[in-house]
């Protein structure tokens, strides 16, 4: 058989498949959307009737996608396919009036295609399209837009050691693409703005006022805005603060010692008294701590030994004493000595550490009184006496007093010009008899008068009082003055210029009472 016989077989096998037996009828009916890209010849090729368009809908929204031709009678069918992306193969969605894709949600109407229930993935390029030499085409594309998500690029909870800086970061999906904004639910983020737009926020040189939660939120207009947390925590050194530096008490007192403890993670606590060590119950300690902290404090202790708050070479097992017990409170730290005798006094100190550093408190347990405070007007009323009053505190009675006075202001010039500085102190003392005391509590209120002053002068004075242990520190130094009046010229024969003091110990009842 020759070449064009063999091509005037084919063709006819081609157009005409009637033809052929039965068995190849029904495989050419598999295939029998060819016939669709047929074109009788003499014939227009079909157009399509609509235009290139983009079609945005929210997603659950439905959608048409136009392939309307001006002759939807012709044996050229129309193919509609979504276009791969991102590298993907295309998707045959219909061939004419029907449907190929199994989606559920897409139907054929015609040359239409509709997409129910619109999802992200439905976004991309729609291509109608009819097999013609060249090939008949029209592009629609689809935007599918939906509400933002958001999610924290780092741990939800961020340690962060104090004078640090720490970087939070979000990444967000959206149609339209989201704008990320960050907030402090405590107030202003850490540099006074109320937002901060991005998704990074960095916090330079953390302190604890930055503490909190900051949310990362994500909003396109679309739905509700989404929103991410993270938690800021500061890590720092302990930080030690006594409710009282000094605590008066005598024998068979009761006394607490209290430090308040602060810092992350949280501070072991030990005590020592004069640089000894002093026994821990851990058993409060458990009672008083939350579990966690608990927990943490415990594994703390599983890390390094106990002696490494304490002065070396000490063991507090071997300092243990039955009457001086501690509690633990989150915060607060107690020592408790019971029956206190005057081999309790001394100097104890609190000490704290964490992994970041450690701190002391010191607490001054003593039966010595508390250095007077002066309260006498420091404008006298009279020329050449004045009454010195002050209050002071103290477990036992006072037993005597001590005052140093002198003048201040400064002598006249010479003639060789030289300047005559004050005199030199002058003492009085003097016991007080408990008859002569009342006391308040532990706080009592003395007086004495001083005599054979000179008139219009300054003058500077300092108490001390005394107990049963000993001496008190002396008080401020507190600034006094005679009446201010034209002094008086004096005789030849004046008096000495050194004063005499007469002073007596004065319960001031009704001054004690007003107080009370």
């Amino acid at each position: 058989m020759s070449v064009s016989v063999f091509l005037s077989v084919l063709v006819v096998v081609i157009v005409t498949p009637q033809g052929l037996s039965t068995g190849y009828q029904e495989e050419w009916r598999d295939y029998d959307y060819l016939n669709y890209y047929y074109q009788e010849e003499g014939e227009d090729p079909p157009t399509f009737l609509a235009r290139p368009q983009t079609f945005t809908v929210e997603v659950g929204q439905s959608v048409i996608i136009p392939c309307d031709v001006d002759k939807p009678g012709g044996k050229n069918k129309v193919i509609i396919k979504k276009l791969p992306a991102n590298g993907a193969s295309e998707k045959l969605l219909s061939v004419g009036s029907d449907k190929v894709t199994p989606d559920q949600r897409v139907t054929v109407d015609g040359s239409r295609l509709t997409i129910t229930n619109t999802r992200p993935r439905d976004a991309g390029a729609f291509l109608c399209q009819i097999d013609l030499e060249p090939p008949l085409q029209l592009r629609h594309t689809l935007d599918v837009q939906y509400a933002p998500t958001i999610r924290a690029l780092v741990p939800p909870e961020q340690r962060v050691a104090r004078g640090k800086s720490v970087t939070l970061e979000c990444s967000t999906r959206g149609n339209p693409e989201p704008t990320i904004r960050w907030t402090r639910q405590e107030g202003p983020l850490p540099s006074g703005q109320r937002t901060h737009q991005g998704p990074r926020l960095t916090v330079e040189a953390v302190e604890r006022h930055m503490e909190g939660t900051y949310l990362c939120t994500a909003d396109n207009g679309i739905g509700e805005p989404a929103s991410a947390a993270v938690s800021l925590t500061v890590e720092y050194p302990p930080e030690v603060s006594t409710e009282r530096a000094v605590v008066r008490t005598g024998d068979g007192d009761k006394v607490e010692l209290v430090c308040v403890v602060h810092g992350l993670p949280p501070p072991d606590v030990a005590w020592t008294r004069d640089g000894h060590p002093l026994p821990d119950n851990l058993m409060d300690t458990k009672l008083h701590l939350p579990h966690q902290q608990q927990q943490q404090q415990q594994e703390h202790h599983q890390t390094r030994q106990h002696h490494q708050l304490l002065p070396s070479g000490h063991s507090a097992a071997a300092y243990y004493d039955p009457h001086v017990s501690q509690s633990h409170f989150p915060h607060r730290h107690t020592l408790t000595i019971a029956h206190v005798t005057e081999k309790d006094f001394g100097a104890y100190v609190c000490i704290a550490e964490n992994i970041h550093g450690q701190m002391n408190g010191v607490i001054q347990m003593t039966g010595l009184p508390k250095p007077p405070q002066v309260t006498s007007s420091p404008i006298g009323g009279e020329s050449h006496r004045y009454t010195l009053t002050w209050e002071t505190e103290s477990y036992y009675p006072i037993t005597e007093f001590l005052i140093k006075y002198r003048k201040t202001h400064l002598g006249a010039w010479h003639m060789n010009r030289t300047l005559m500085m004050a005199g030199s102190w002058l003492k009085v003392s003097q016991t007080v008899g408990e008859a002569e005391v009342r006391q308040q509590g532990s706080r009592l209120l003395l007086a004495c008068h001083l005599q054979g002053l000179e008139v219009a002068s300054d003058y500077v004075a300092v108490v001390r009082v005394r107990n049963k242990y000993g001496w008190s520190a002396e008080s401020d130094s507190f600034s006094f003055s005679t009446r201010k009046a034209l002094k008086v010229l004096q005789s030849t024969s004046r008096a000495s210029p050194l004063a005499t003091a007469l002073c007596v110990s004065v319960l001031l009842a009704a001054l004690c009472l007003t107080l009370m």
